[in-house]
């Protein structure tokens, strides 16, 4: 008998019970890891800790909310625990990223109608609040009471027997008090928001530092800039949205866009109820002499 068979004979006799040893020194080794070794722990992370994309999905959210519920507390709220130092500007800057990445319009409305309403409804200071919200005390219209008349009247005396009522007798019923009446708070005057906007100045500029730019200024009828309104410039052959609101450094009623030299334009608003065509960059020189295209500069307001 050679080596090998001896090999396999000594396993044919040592039958399963390596396997069941196996088995359980697995099922120990398992137990020591699952009680031996530390597990992660959960930890509450904030918001503000969130990667810069994450932080566009969730702002994301709160202006879809806020399309929905229309609490603009609640979204002013949830935009604070981002921990922007403006949210306004984190709002705008997230819909210019938007556009320059093909999103659909839809969706950067969204974002515009929740800066819109961030920027009519400032955050007043603690302390402080809306004069149009303020009631006035409500007025007294409560019922003098009746004098007693200086009529003297006869001593009644309460030996004598009282006549009993008769049926014709009819108890004055008793009637129920004024209702107090209020005087309603003088609202403050807002704007009309299907008014169209309409030209109220137009010029051209020479600026070599914004060469070939369409500069837009919205205002609603109380003279604030007004956030938050689609503009759609068109041209042969293409068309782009963009949106006021979105560039607060400068104003929130303010969007540009850049021409493309000897390009023609035309700009929409209002949902198409205020039109302006022939647009073109205007032919402007350097003081070396060099050509550039100059810019627009069109104001519009809400009559």
């Amino acid at each position: 008998m050679n080596a090998q068979q001896m090999d396999t004979q000594q396993m044919d006799n040592r039958g399963p019970w390596f396997i069941f040893t196996g088995l359980l020194l697995g099922i120990a080794l398992g137990i020591g890891i699952a009680w031996g070794v530390p597990q992660a722990q959960p930890v509450d992370t904030h918001p503000s800790s969130l990667r810069a994309d994450f932080k566009d999905e969730y702002r994301f959210m709160i202006a879809a909310a806020y399309a929905i519920s229309g609490d603009l507390g609640r979204a002013r709220a949830r935009l604070a625990v981002l921990g922007d130092p403006d949210p306004l500007v984190a709002l705008g800057g997230q819909a210019q990223r938007m556009l320059a990445q093909n999103a659909s319009i839809e969706r950067v409305r969204i974002l515009a109608n929740l800066s819109e309403a961030l920027q009519s409804q400032p955050l007043l200071p603690a302390g402080e609040t809306n004069p149009a919200e303020t009631a006035l005390p409500p007025a007294d219209f409560t019922a003098v009471p009746a004098t007693a008349s200086a009529t003297p009247t006869a001593t009644e005396d309460p030996n004598l027997p009282r006549p009993s009522p008769t049926s014709t007798d009819t108890p004055f019923p008793t009637l129920p008090p004024l209702p107090t009446a209020t005087l309603r708070p003088t609202r403050t005057p807002t704007p009309t928001p299907g008014a169209p906007f309409v030209l109220v100045n137009q010029v051209t500029t020479c600026d070599p530092q914004t060469p070939g730019l369409l500069q837009v200024n919205l205002k609603n009828t109380l003279g604030q800039p007004a956030a938050g309104q689609e503009l759609v410039i068109t041209w042969f052959g293409g068309e782009e949205h963009f949106f006021t609101g979105f560039k607060n450094e400068i104003s929130p009623g303010y969007a540009d866009f850049v021409l493309t030299e000897g390009v023609e334009y035309a700009l929409s608003l209002s949902q198409g109820r205020t039109r302006i065509t022939g647009l073109k960059a205007p032919a402007c020189l350097t003081s070396d002499g060099k050509a550039y295209p100059g810019s627009i500069v069109l104001e519009f307001r809400q009559p």
